[in-house]
């Protein structure tokens, strides 16, 4: 492409075009438009976009059209090499106070198209900051000067464009599709922002406030954060210049936010694995904080010593009875018992921190929906599978354990013994063991020095950081789960949820440590630190669904459960740890 309308073409920089007028004689940059764009609706906020008059942001002096392409036309922002300055590519260390210049400059001109109506009710946003559409100018022995970009182009950009995983300013209602996004998406993107520019690192998943890494700070960064990434909408800021004058001007305590709820400070941040401590229940249901992803680099699963509960058989249980030596006496048969080592199935460490549990469109055991606080813990990638049960039963030496409990049902399984030998069903070595009680699951678990998780970290694990109904979002798909089929399949034949965890729904139901309460929700609403479940019961749980589960029995948050003695060709498990 050498010209495009009015203007030739000097080269592309990426998804834009630098381009002189070929009359004016003067450089432009030429914001090109997606080629599906509507052109009703690009007439419609045309006019707005080339009223905008602010000193932050860039001007757009036409909208047009040629050769079927739709470009904006806005002022050039180069480098000595003639490419775009903008914050992706500057990479001189930022100041304290240049961060707070360039946060000014940003939350007055969100503040300022925040108010420029669109019509029928509704105003202007951003809704795709980035650091590429923030242009800087540098102006000699002056401040940093901002100008910001692509105002208003959110309705005319592709869905796959705007809804990328890979988009860290992306608010959580942006990422999970909700209709009706407003200006509280762009308060939620200044923060991310904010923090990146402090920090070089992205607030996502787990991350210590600005002041771990600014000690000797003079604002109060910390609180700012606070309240620009709070989960939900309408507790972030809509004024964003009034706020930020107001929460920096705040005096920083230690690290922690002074508002004035609190009582109690994090004795351990490490340790209860996140570093702002919200206190009042509203502000847990609201937002968390964990340690950046560095930090939880360092923790590891810890495993403990090595358990085996074998039976143990008196040789001559006849000899209570003080019978006569004339009567054959019973010989229990010998069993092989090897010393064998077990196969360790790789462990991912899940974040500590406060989540949400439950759901209010579920079954009423999965009600009320309320916020839990773990530590964090290391959890199998996979359910355990044939090949490594077997090894356990060898060490075994039979399928009982110490206390004449069943550890597995052979019939149930795909493990069958023959001449004294235990064998595999072709082609089920990667399967997930089946047919194993909660008895089993529990024994295996101490033979290889771990636990089994608790109904808590089973379902904060299932969700993968997400919000959604299932590991994938609101809906799953055959494609990307084990249901409603005729059979298990090996593990890891579908794709991981965000934690890097396969299988949590579909393929087989998995133990967990809990006792089974119908109204125990109830109660873990108002014991929200590390839950362990009722003190006792008749049931235990069972999360995930299983091959032959419809879509409803797949959602992170549906409880089974079942008598810890029941064996079943969908009931398999995996393992956890702590993570220090």
């Amino acid at each position: 492409m050498d010209v495009l309308g009015d203007y030739t073409i000097i080269k592309e920089l990426g998804q834009v075009l630098l381009a002189e007028h070929r009359y004016l004689k003067k450089l432009f940059i030429l914001k090109l438009f997606p080629t599906k764009i509507v052109k009703e609706r690009l007439e419609k906020i045309a006019p707005i976009l080339t009223g905008l008059q602010h000193p932050s942001i860039a001007k757009i002096y036409n909208i047009s059209s040629a050769d079927g392409r739709y470009f904006a036309v806005m002022d050039p922002y180069l480098d000595s090499l003639q490419q775009p300055m903008n914050l992706d590519r500057y990479k001189k260390n930022l100041s304290e106070e240049e961060v707070e210049s360039i946060i000014t400059q940003i939350a007055s001109a969100l503040d300022y198209i925040h108010q420029v109506s669109v019509g029928a009710g509704k105003y202007l946003i951003h809704g795709r900051i980035k650091l590429t559409n923030i242009f800087l100018e540098q102006q000699e022995g002056g401040p940093l000067r901002v100008f910001l970009t692509d105002f208003g182009l959110i309705d005319l950009m592709e869905p796959d464009r705007i809804l990328s995983k890979n988009s860290y300013f992306l608010s959580p209602e942006q990422k999970i599709g909700l209709e009706g996004i407003d200006a509280k998406s762009d308060t939620y993107a200044l923060g991310v922002l904010t923090y990146y520019l402090l920090t070089k690192e992205f607030p996502d998943g787990c991350f210590y406030p600005p002041s771990h890494f600014l000690p000797d700070r003079s604002r109060n960064w910390d609180l700012f954060l606070y309240k620009t990434l709070m989960r939900d909408p309408h507790k972030r800021p809509l004024y964003l210049l009034k706020s930020l004058e107001e929460l920096l001007a705040e005096e920083p305590i230690s690290g922690l936010f002074p508002w004035k709820e609190v009582e109690k400070k994090v004795s351990d941040a490490l340790q209860m694995s996140f570093a702002f401590a919200p206190t009042t229940q509203e502000e847990k249901n609201s937002f968390s904080f964990f340690p950046p992803s560095s930090e939880l680099q360092k923790l590891k699963p810890v495993l403990n010593p090595q358990e085996i509960h074998r039976p143990a058989y008196d040789p001559d249980p006849g000899t209570l009875f003080q019978r006569d030596a004339s009567v054959s006496r019973y010989q229990p048969t010998k069993v092989e018992i090897r010393e064998v080592e077990p196969i360790l199935t790789e462990m991912v460490i899940i974040p500590g921190g406060t989540y949400q549990r439950g759901s209010m469109q579920g079954a009423r055991d999965e009600m009320p929906r309320h916020p839990v606080t773990l530590k964090s813990f290391a959890l199998d990638i996979h359910p355990v599978t044939n090949e490594q049960f077997v090894r356990f039963l060898m060490a075994m030496g039979g399928e009982k354990d110490s206390n004449n409990n069943d550890i597995i049902r052979l019939k149930d399984s795909r493990i069958k013994r023959s001449g004294g030998k235990l064998l595999i069903e072709s082609g089920y070595m990667k399967h997930p063991v089946v047919g194993v009680t909660w008895y089993g699951a529990l024994s295996y678990a101490k033979w290889v020095g771990k636990r089994l998780p608790t109904e808590a970290e089973w379902e904060v694990a299932a969700r993968g950081g997400q919000e959604g109904h299932y590991p994938t979002g609101d809906t799953i798909e055959r494609s990307e789960a084990n249901f409603f089929s005729s059979d298990t399949t090996a593990v890891m034949s579908y794709p991981p949820n965000d934690y890097g965890l396969y299988d949590m729904v579909g393929n087989v139901y998995e133990w967990c440590q809990d006792w089974y309460a119908y109204n125990y929700y109830d109660t873990s609403v108002q014991e929200p630190e590390s839950p362990q479940g009722p003190p006792q019961g008749v049931y235990r749980v069972l999360r995930g669904g299983c091959w032959k589960s419809l879509k409803e029995d797949l959602r992170c948050s549906h409880r089974h459960r079942n008598n810890p003695g029941a064996v079943n060709g969908t009931y398999g498990f995996r393992c956890t740890a702590d993570a220090l």
